[in-house]
């Protein structure tokens, strides 16, 4: 009788290898969802409503594109699906990232169309399939763990690197923060990618990809997947609108444009602290509650931000910190309810659609960030808001206030009650004698 011999893990180098690249990648989302926006409507006075319609545009084609991109990830024949995706999206991305982070004075609105749309769309043909080949490129359970965990983890660093450079650059001006960081990307992405390639190993398909046109019905028709991408819509959105604002709520509505970089420190470097504390919370009562009373913990309070006024630096400090601690499970807890989902579908035995869902999911978060920033800027451009003028008075950083501050605490609350009502536990057993919610 012969015995299948057991799989054998990464090697640490190759793991490290792989996790690597996470921190150029996250090192864009700070300056692309917070300095990007008000850097083109202030300084090179396209406007806020006009800014926020071009980016939400750009991003909506992610909606067509990303479960494209996934789907052909696995269609691709042959063992190097992943890395011929993120080779041809690697010049796009940084090409577009030159001329999208870096523009001459007098470009127009559709400059920023053009040059958003074809960064993200690079940025697309990157991370989809290098999210898929971290689940693949390990065969054992363990080993797809230690990948991901690396990956996040670099991530981390990326996410931290970006939130301090104000503070290393001397100054917390758009311009000088976005053009920093092409640089960093432009010099370490490539060469992060290179080591991918030549270290990391990818398998061939392992099973047909089922075609995109059926294979889409078939995730929808997943009650607990479909009711998972409405509660993380909300909470991205809900998460978006103080994004795309932040610099203007605190330049406008605090006046304390000097502590930008020592607020993203204290908002991000409590996400970081918290992640362990909602881990074991999640193993003891569950991914679901842990990650529901982390989106009504920053949903409450962030309901005291509308009433702050100048001056209030100490308070909205201690505001980020409680955020912060929320952000440590929207970082882990989503992606693994995900994952307990993607385990679940994969036993089906359909078609391959690793790429596919990790589209969807990319789909439903760019999404959330389009109409994040087309909305917060609308609205204050609606309100007839102008932003860095001084002649604002209280009542206009009021109305801001709302619109940075009220907004996203409804779209919180209404994301909590779906997670706590509508979605069910994937990661514990269910009571054979109550029906599920």
């Amino acid at each position: 009788m012969t015995t299948t011999p057991p799989a054998r893990t990464l090697a640490p180098a190759r793991v490290f290898a792989y996790g690597l690249a996470g921190l150029p990648l996250a090192l864009m989302g700070i300056p692309l969802y917070v300095y990007l926006p008000p850097f083109y409507a202030n300084q090179l006075g396209l406007g806020l409503g006009a800014v926020g319609l071009a980016l939400m545009l750009s991003r909506l084609w992610d909606v067509i594109l990303d479960p494209i991109v996934g789907y052909y990830a696995d269609l691709i024949p042959g063992p190097y699906r992943r890395k011929t995706l993120i080779a041809i999206g690697l010049p796009i991305f940084i090409l577009s990232l030159a001329y999208l982070m870096q523009p001459q004075a007098g470009i127009g609105l559709n400059y920023l169309y053009f040059w958003a749309f074809m960064a993200f769309l690079g940025w697309t043909l990157i991370s989809l399939p290098y999210l898929s080949l971290g689940a693949e490129a390990d065969p054992t359970p363990h080993g797809r763990t230690r990948l991901s965990a690396t990956r996040e983890g670099a991530g981390l660093l990326g996410v931290i690197l970006a939130a301090a450079l104000p503070l290393i650059l001397g100054s917390s001006e758009p311009s000088a923060v976005l053009s920093a960081v092409f640089w960093i990307v432009a010099t370490s992405l490539p060469l992060a990618l290179i080591l991918l390639f030549l270290v990391v190993p990818e398998s061939r398909n392992q099973r047909r990809p089922i075609a995109l046109i059926s294979g889409l019905p078939l995730l929808w028709a997943n009650k607990p997947l479909r009711t998972l991408l409405l509660g993380f819509f909300l909470n991205n959105l809900a998460n978006g609108i103080p994004a795309a604002l932040f610099i203007i709520f605190i330049t406008d509505r605090l006046g304390a444009a000097t502590s930008l970089g020592v607020l993203m420190l204290l908002y991000f470097g409590a996400g970081i602290l918290a992640l362990p504390f909602w881990t074991s919370i999640a193993h003891h009562i569950g991914k679901r509650r842990a990650w529901g009373f982390s989106i009504a913990l920053a949903a409450i309070s962030f309901a005291f931000v509308p009433f702050l006024h100048t001056g209030d630096i100490l308070l909205f400090g201690l505001i980020c910190v409680i955020t912060g601690l929320s952000l440590g499970a929207d970082m882990a807890l989503p992606a693994a309810i995900q994952g307990d989902l993607a385990g679940f579908d994969a036993e089906t035995g359909a078609g391959d659609r690793t790429g596919l869902f990790f589209g969807l999911f990319g789909l439903v978060t760019k999404l959330a960030l389009a109409i994040a920033v087309g909305l917060g800027f609308g609205l204050l451009n609606l309100a007839g808001y102008q932003a860095g003028n001084a002649s604002n008075n209280s009542q206009d950083t009021l109305v801001l206030g709302w619109i940075y501050g009220g907004l996203p605490v409804l779209f919180k609350l209404l994301a909590a009650w779906i997670v706590f009502n509508q979605l069910t536990d994937t990661d514990s057993p269910q009571p054979k004698t109550h029906a599920t919610r």
